[in-house]
């Protein structure tokens, strides 16, 4: 037996070294841990004693040891010394010390290659890490599961299991102990009905009641799931809700936008990838669900004299070139305006669908039932609602309307390979190829199109799909090569046969029926047990229990550009958006990657590079755009209070150049107040941005009270007109326009510079003459400024358009070389500056000809209108805007000319709030 350790055994050293640490003695010899310097930093390392006192105290680390550590890029080697003996080489004995080390190397870098050198979680492309991978496998895909669990099993990573997890405290053990026990009554009682029916368990399933339809009133809200439904008490989740709220930023939940919870932008970076999806490669998604739908019925004559008062009233629109449209092939797509006591406002852009009715004799037509769908945006629905409620009770026999908000979603999906994802996903709900819809073989035969725009204006197929969870994971579909020439012809012909089909049965989606029969979707376990029956890899064939689901394809063009690109949306049921987009997302381009998803940010990115306005914002004077306006201001102003003053923007001390101080109207608002003449006299004061009268910092009234009224909202009188009515007031003889209304056009920036929200536009001043005297021998000169009053120079105007470039590129910037004096020169210009008359005294202040040699901005009788989006377009290459001026002041500024195509012509000066320089610009109608 051994004996027992003494006590005395720990060195002596250890303990003289712990107390030396405390009180060092002088005279230590050098040779011992006592007498060691200060200036030596070196320490002697940790000395572990027999007992294991170094350990840490108290520590509860139950968790086991890791992994250990291997050098897996250590290459063996072979010492190849004995292949020299007496100065000769043993070639055999040196070509195995090689073929050793040759081999050591092909297997380190086997072993390199191995899970050994870098985790599961580090294999997954950017775009598609989640949080917490790293000790959660569940967070990887499913091909990488396995390989993760192992890791993490070997690390001793700890794993929380939602459904394992020890509860800490007693309230919540309580109420998961309750929970389980109502949920063990629930289930008995259940099967004691089912029981007592005397049908089985599994073949019995509960028949869900058909969801009620009011007409001519508001719908209820969809039926959510109990433990969601708190969530939902002031807006509604769209189908995709919880597939974007963990991939995208979402809209606050005290602050739902149009009482939705809209996803704003994805949390990975995608404004460049947008602009690329939409001219070059790939696809891009939305949910657009939170698009409202209202349907029209009732006889054909009640129903045409409802559009008419929407503001359908062009001839187009019921005359033989519109037949395919009233009959149901295809879509159309403008603004809905309203007839009030102070004239025509606009409610917004809107689609119009009819769906196809049976062929009926002329005098049968007036009395014929026909169905229209209104999809409108959500902020103008209520608008729209009440109105057309307004209309149809002036009819008879009556008409009535639907609110489908929640029975009809849908999806928008552009870019080159947009048509190869609706391909892959929306698959034929037929039993044999004979029984195949029309409407689908054409969309199969547009296999290869690139751009939606292409095809014919309001392209419309109707037809029915499979569920998409029976053939998921989608495939590649095999599109034609681009060098295949019959292919290509093939498809011209395709597009052009698009116009001739004609529609005979009616669209299953105006069916209310066959909405909610193709909602009833089988549960995605009940799909994974017939799947489990058949082979793997395999995909199942739709089934009695596998309805059909209708939808409705729409091709648009958002341009009449022939570089725009083109959109489909897919109309369908509520409940069956989720199964469609999961595949959407999942599917494989042949151009390589998966769909994109974009956002509201996405789609006002979109919208600004096509050069269109986006609803509302850009149409401040719809009913819409003012709330959206109002909510902006706000913001804005909260953003402006919290920035510290040394840095946000003082408006009161803003120079403009020749005097004049200040900004035009409010900075962060878009002012049309101040442009068309709005403000009253009791909120001049409380509006107006002046200076602190104690400390003269130049600090706006507003942010003295911490909660300042609600402004005065004196937009209510402010109209927009469209391009269309806005021309029809050009010519002297007409009609004299209403005095508070704006029109919305493009400004493209003609040098260099970017503008942004809120930037002032100005039109180019007019030239004030100058007074010519025949008598006198010295013409006059303009007179000079009164003291304390500022002027802007007479030529203004021309030191404007002398900064207009010249040719096509127009963004370039141009470099002048200085010229080289010789000395002779320089002499002489030195004499004549000693010789010539003194200068000005005293000089004149700063910015008052000019703003380092930029010319100044003209005065606010010369302002125009206000930029609502503004920013630099990467299609284009420069800075663009779409704003929205005075109608007075853009007739008068037409009338100007009396040649359309002067080139200076629509010329304005667009400055950024808050700066003093401008930039030229050019505006023209949209």
């Amino acid at each position: 037996m051994a004996p027992k350790t003494a006590p005395q055994a720990r060195p002596a050293s250890s303990s003289a070294g712990k107390h030396s640490m405390n009180k060092p003695k002088a005279g230590a010899g050098p040779s011992g841990n006592q007498g060691q310097s200060k200036s030596n930093k070196r320490k002697d390392p940790p000395q572990q004693d027999a007992g294991g006192k170094n350990q840490k105290k108290g520590s509860d680390d139950n968790r086991g040891p890791k992994r250990p550590k291997y050098e897996l890029r250590s290459i063996a080697s072979q010492k190849s010394h004995d292949a020299f003996k007496d100065g000769e080489l043993n070639v055999q004995s040196f070509v195995g010390s090689l073929s050793f080390e040759i081999n050591a190397l092909d297997e380190s870098m086997r072993r390199v290659r191995t899970s050994k050198t870098s985790r599961a979680f580090q294999r997954v492309p950017f775009r598609m890490r989640r949080r917490a991978a790293a000790h959660d496998f569940k967070k990887v895909p499913k091909r990488l599961r396995k390989r993760a669990k192992r890791e993490m099993a070997e690390d001793n990573t700890p794993i929380v299991n939602s459904r394992t997890r020890n509860l800490k405290t007693t309230r919540a053990r309580l109420r998961a102990e309750t929970a389980r026990r109502l949920e063990i009554l629930a289930k008995r009682k259940r099967v004691r009905k089912l029981k007592s029916s005397g049908a089985d368990t599994e073949t019995i399933s509960m028949k869900a009641a058909r969801p009620k339809i009011k007409r001519n009133e508001l719908n209820s809200y969809p039926i959510i799931a109990r433990k969601y439904r708190k969530r939902q008490m002031a807006k509604t989740w769209l189908p995709t809700h919880l597939w974007h709220a963990k991939r995208a930023r979402m809209t606050r939940p005290t602050e739902p936008l149009w009482r939705f919870a809209i996803p704003l932008t994805p949390t990975q970076k995608v404004y460049r990838p947008t602009h690329r999806i939409q001219w070059e490669k790939g696809a891009m998604a939305w949910d657009m669900s939170y698009m409202s739908t209202i349907g029209l019925s009732g006889p054909q004559n009640s129903v045409k004299n409802v559009l008419h008062s929407l503001g359908l009233t062009h001839e187009a629109l019921w005359g033989d070139k519109a037949r395919r449209w009233r009959s149901g092939n295809m879509h159309w797509s403008g603004i809905l305006t309203s007839k009030g006591k102070e004239g025509t406002s606009m409610i917004g852009p809107a689609t119009l669908i009819w769906n196809p009715a049976e062929k009926v004799d002329e005098k049968d037509q007036a009395k014929q039932f026909r169905q229209v769908f209104i999809r409108v945006h959500p902020s103008a629905f209520l608008e729209t609602f009440n109105e057309l409620l307004k209309l149809i009770k002036g009819q008879n026999p009556r008409p009535y309307i639907e609110d489908l908000r929640f029975e009809i979603g849908s999806i928008d999906i552009i870019g080159p390979d947009s048509t190869e994802a609706l391909l892959g996903v929306l698959k034929p709900y037929h039993v044999t190829p004979q029984s195949k819809e029309p409407q689908y073989s054409t969309l199969e035969s547009l296999a290869g199109l690139k751009d939606p725009g292409t095809l014919p204006i309001g392209t419309l197929l109707s037809f029915s799909i499979a569920d998409p969870r029976l053939d998921y994971p989608p495939q590649k579909v095999a599109l034609p090569k681009a060098t295949d020439q019959n292919a290509q012809v093939a498809l011209l012909e395709a597009i052009s046969a698009v116009r001739k089909e004609e529609a005979t049965n009616p669209h299953q989606l105006f069916d209310r029926d066959a909405r909610f029969k193709g909602s009833k979707l089988p549960s995605q376990k009940a799909l994974n047990r017939r799947r489990s029956k058949g082979p793997p890899g395999t995909a199942l064939k739709p089934s009695d229990a596998d309805p059909p689901i209708p939808i409705l394809l729409l091709a648009s063009r958002h341009s009449t550009s022939l570089q725009s690109s083109g959109t489909w949306t897919i109309m369908l049921p509520w409940k069956c958006v989720l199964p469609v987009w999961y595949n959407l997302m999942h599917y494989p381009l042949s151009t390589g990657g998966n769909p994109w998803f974009g956002g509201l940010d996405e789609i006002r990115h979109i919208t600004f590079e096509r050069g269109l306005p986006w609803f509302p914002g850009d149409l401040p004077g719809t009913r819409a755009g003012k709330a959206w306006e109002l909510e902006e201001r706000q913001t804005r102003q909260k953003a402006w209070d919290r920035m510290p003053k040394g840095r946000r923007v003082n408006w009161e001390s803003l120079d403009l150049g020749a005097g004049r101080k200040g900004e035009v109207g409010i900075g962060w608002n878009c002012d049309y107040e101040v442009l068309l003449g709005l403000k009253e006299e009791s909120h001049t004061d409380a509006d107006k941005m002046s200076v602190d009268g104690g400390e003269g910092k130049g600090e706006p009234k507003a942010t003295q009270n911490k909660n300042p009224a609600p402004p005065a909202n004196n937009l209510e009188s402010v109209t927009q007109l469209n391009k269309s009515t806005f021309s029809s007031y050009q010519p002297r003889t007409s009609e004299l326009h209403p005095p508070a209304s704006l029109v919305t056009a493009s400004i493209r920036i003609l040098g260099r510079g970017v503008v942004t929200t809120c930037a002032r536009v100005y039109r180019l001043p007019d030239p004030k003459p100058v007074a010519v005297s025949s008598q006198a021998e010295v013409p006059a000169t303009m007179p000079p400024p009164k003291e304390g009053k500022g002027t802007l120079p007479h030529n203004l105007r021309d030191q404007w358009l002398a900064r207009k470039p010249s040719g096509k590129n127009i963004s370039k910037k141009v470099v002048t070389e200085k010229p080289i004096l010789d000395l002779e020169t320089r002499q002489q210009l030195l004499a004549q500056r000693l010789i010539g008359p003194p200068s000005q005294f005293p000089p004149p202040p700063a910015n008052s000809e000019s703003i380092n040699g930029h010319p100044l901005c003209p005065g606010e009788e010369d302002l125009i209108g206000f930029v609502t989006t503004g920013s630099f377009n990467l299609r284009s290459g420069t800075g663009d805007a779409i704003g929205n001026l005075s109608a007075t002041k853009a007739l008068e500024e037409l009338r100007r000319y009396k040649n359309k195509n002067d080139p200076n012509a629509r010329l304005c000066i667009v400055r950024n709030a808050g700066q003093n320089v401008g930039w030229l610009a050019r505006w023209d109608l949209i």
